[in-house]
């Protein structure tokens, strides 16, 4: 007795139907198969070196840190003068994290530059929060900063005045 294979086999000759068993790429597979030389090598090949998970860039008063995720960039700024607040600015507006460190400026600068600073990080829907004595964070609309850790000192600190 036949099996049931070659009973569909059967069928598929009888109705005029290709054999199942063979493929229609085969032949012409068979025919292009030795005609390119290959060497055994990827076609596509990686050309970079290993990077650490953080790599510090760093710049006079400027300090970039890249993490593992390219989407946010945190930069640290130590500014000199008022005017270098406008870079800050701009920083935040291309919805990047900005640390700032005021320890090189007088209590007058340094106030100066956290207002102006508060009122941009605002209008442009940001956050800011005070996180030590003379350093502050400004997120960008994207970021929350969140706090799990809240006692009467950073309450009280929360707003920074120039004559503390």
């Amino acid at each position: 007795m036949a099996g049931i294979g070659e009973k569909f086999k059967f069928l598929y000759n009888l109705f005029g139907f290709d054999n199942p068993d063979e493929n229609e790429f085969g032949e012409l597979s068979d025919e292009y198969e030795n005609e390119y030389e290959t060497d055994g090598t990827n076609v596509l090949k990686r050309n970079f070196e290993a990077q650490s998970p953080m790599e510090t860039r760093e710049r006079n008063n400027l300090r970039v840190l890249h993490g593992a995720n390219r989407g946010y960039e945190v930069i640290v700024f130590e500014p000199r003068a008022f005017n270098e607040s406008i870079n800050i600015v701009e920083a935040l507006k291309s919805r990047k994290t900005v640390i700032l460190n005021l320890q090189l400026l007088d209590r007058e600068q340094s106030q100066r530059i956290v207002d102006f600073l508060c009122g941009c990080t605002h209008a442009l829907d940001g956050s800011q929060r005070k996180i030590g004595e003379f350093v502050f964070i400004f997120t960008p609309s994207n970021i929350n900063i969140s706090q799990e850790v809240v006692n009467s000192k950073l309450t009280r600190d929360a707003i920074w005045t120039a004559s503390n």
